[in-house]
Formats: structure tokens, C-alpha cells, sequence
């Protein structure tokens, strides 16, 4: 029984976070409100509540999710022997055009991302609670746990395809490669923040020009950079 409840609850709160997530690619953070999202999840406003106290939770736990899928094909591709830069490629074009398609929700999961820490998680429970009438409001302020599941997310889709690369010679073997994951995914953020980008074809260039100069050092002797294909 206690299983059942716990599926159900996983079951509704996936719900929420995807019937948020269309109305958000539709309308934006700002022009949707509670109860939009409760009418097209079928669920109270009370239960909205209890499952994410913000707007900004429940971008965050689709893109998660959406996230985790793709590095869950990455995984699946590597396993089966594909080449480390064709996955590689995959990846990123498939952000890329995330990043492109959904210009518009890029500011609220940036500024989550970016501005995660580890320090300060113990803080965030004493901070003073949301008003009931503001905790949907997309300026809310996250706790630094939420925007450092993302980042560790983001950086889980890449981490499989560096240590690809290291395990064939392609970067040195003493390269940290957590380190170099989130630093390759805050430069795809601060890309994507930066906007000016018409297209995916775009945004891929800029890409390659920050990895590039990222991945210079931790390449081994006499490796092409892997983000500097046209």
C-alpha cells in the first residue's frame, strides 16, 4: 500500500510538472498562473502546493527529467560502442535545439543553474517561508539544493561521453572530469543567456568556440579539439 502511494504521488507530481511545462512553452512563467496549471494537471491548488512551492520547481523538474532521458540514450549508445563524438554531437544538438525552441524559459533555468551552490544548502531552511499568495511567482527565490540538482543533472548528461574520451587516450588521464563537465555546461548556459542565436545551427557554433578554448588543456598530445568541427 505504502508503494502504491508513493507511485501515485511520483505519478501526480510528473503530471504537474509537465502540464507546467506545456503551458510555460506555450505562454511563458509570467502569464501562467496556479490555476492554469492545477486545471490542465486535474488537481487542486492545494495539492499544486504541496508538490512544488514554485512556478520555477516545476520547470526545473521536467527539464530534469527531460535531461536524465537523454543521458539515459547517451549511456545506452556508448554501451553499445557508438563513437564518444557522434554521442557527443547528439547530445548537444539535441540542447541546442532545446535551447532555441524554449528561448524563452532559458532565463529561469540559467539563473537556477548558475547560481547553484553547495554552500549555503543548511541556510536555505531558515530562510523566512513564501507567502501562499507568492509562492508561484517566477522571482522566487530557490534554494540552493534546487538549482544544484540541475547543475549535477546537466553535468551527469556530459560526464559519460568525457570519460568515453578519456578511456580512449583522447584527453589526459588526470583530467577531473567532473570539473570539466560543469564548466562545459555553464559555458552552454552562459551561450544560451546570452541569446542572439536565430537557430540551432547558431547556438552549435557558439558552442564549439567556447569548448574549444575549454577543452584545450585537458586534451591529451596532439588531439583535435572535439568542439572545434565546423
Amino acid at each position: 500500500m505504502k508503494v502504491d502511494r508513493q507511485e501515485q504521488d511520483e505519478a501526480r507530481r510528473d503530471r504537474i510538472a509537465r502540464a507546467a511545462f506545456e503551458l510555460f512553452a506555450r505562454s511563458g512563467l509570467e502569464a501562467t498562473s496556479a490555476q492554469d496549471i492545477a486545471r490542465a494537471a486535474f488537481v487542486s491548488r492545494t495539492n499544486l502546493y504541496r508538490y512544488f512551492p514554485s512556478k520555477v520547481h516545476m520547470l526545473l523538474a521536467h527539464f530534469d527529467k527531460a535531461v536524465q532521458a537523454s543521458r539515459d540514450d547517451a549511456l545506452e549508445r556508448l554501451r553499445a560502442g557508438a563513437n564518444p563524438q557522434q554521442v557527443w554531437d547528439k547530445v548537444m544538438a539535441r540542447m541546442a535545439d532545446l535551447g532555441v525552441r524554449y528561448r524563452h524559459l532559458v532565463g529561469a533555468v540559467g539563473q537556477a543553474v548558475l547560481g547553484a551552490s553547495p554552500v549555503g544548502q543548511a541556510e536555505a531552511g531558515a530562510r523566512s517561508p513564501l507567502s501562499f499568495s507568492d509562492r508561484l511567482n517566477p522571482s522566487d527565490r530557490l534554494a540552493p539544493a534546487d538549482g544544484l540538482k540541475t547543475a549535477l543533472t546537466l553535468g551527469a548528461l556530459v560526464e559519460p561521453v568525457l570519460l568515453a574520451m578519456q578511456a580512449q587516450g583522447r584527453l589526459r588521464p588526470d583530467v577531473n572530469i567532473a570539473t570539466l563537465s560543469a564548466l562545459l555546461v555553464d559555458a552552454c548556459l552562459l551561450a544560451l543567456l546570452h541569446g542572439g542565436h536565430r537557430d540551432q545551427r547558431e547556438v552549435l557554433r557558439d558552442w564549439q568556440d567556447r569548448f574549444s578554448l575549454l577543452m584545450y588543456g585537458a586534451l591529451a598530445p596532439g588531439t583535435v579539439s572535439e568542439g572545434g568541427r565546423d
